[in-house]
């Protein structure tokens, strides 16, 4: 078993340290309101890689690779990348609240990290190509599950070190850099908005 969790971890952390829209929040929200919001983040993302792990082990992948339901998860997680992205912008220009830390970010930072997860076409791609192929090497429940929990390991520990990170960086910086922190967190919401925009025009139109 301990060699199925090794070997989930590994696979874990080929999921969660390329730079993506969680990366980006976790950071955000460890800067802004500290690193127990930032963990809530990483908690509702764990969440939505266990939907996905459900839907692939019970055999409905099938879902997710239906054109409609492709469409449907490409305009969510534009939209959703889209408004996290100028809210925080507002936030930082018109508000001047980045680090305020009496007024943290409008929602939940739990619903955040899940939604963006669970909308996330880089997710879904993951899941269904690296984590599908690997499941030809483990067949049976257990071995699954245990390689479920490494990944899952793998993802928190790692985006809690980025929490961590945040949270520390409020002590250490000055206020005006982590304002900038805050805009260009921001900024790159909006940068993955345009990508996957621009990714699903080309596939879907």
């Amino acid at each position: 078993m301990f060699n199925v969790l090794a070997a989930g971890f590994i696979i874990g952390l080929t999921h969660a340290m390329p730079p993506g829209p969680i990366t980006f929040e976790v950071l955000k929200r460890g800067v802004s309101e500290g690193l127990a919001s930032a963990l809530k983040v990483d908690a509702g993302a764990v969440a939505a890689d266990a939907v996905f792990f459900t839907l692939i082990v019970v055999g409905l992948s099938q879902v997710l690779s239906h054109p409609a339901g492709r469409l449907a998860m490409w305009l969510c997680g534009c939209a959703l990348l889209t408004l996290l992205g100028l809210r925080g912008i507002y936030r930082v220009i018109v508000k001047k609240s980045a680090i305020n830390v009496e007024k943290p970010h409008s929602g939940s930072p739990l619903a955040s990290g899940f939604l963006i997860c669970i909308t996330s076409p880089f997710a879904i791609v993951w899941w269904m190509g690296v984590f599908a192929g690997t499941m030809v090497f483990y067949s049976d429940v257990v071995s699954l599950v245990g390689l479920f929990g490494g990944i899952a390991a793998a993802c928190l520990l790692w985006y809690a070190g980025l929490g961590l990170l945040g949270s520390l960086g409020k002590k250490m910086f000055k206020p005006s850099w982590l304002t900038l922190l805050s805009l260009i967190c921001s900024i790159m919401m909006l940068a993955f908005a345009a990508l996957l925009f621009y990714r699903g025009y080309i596939a879907f139109l």
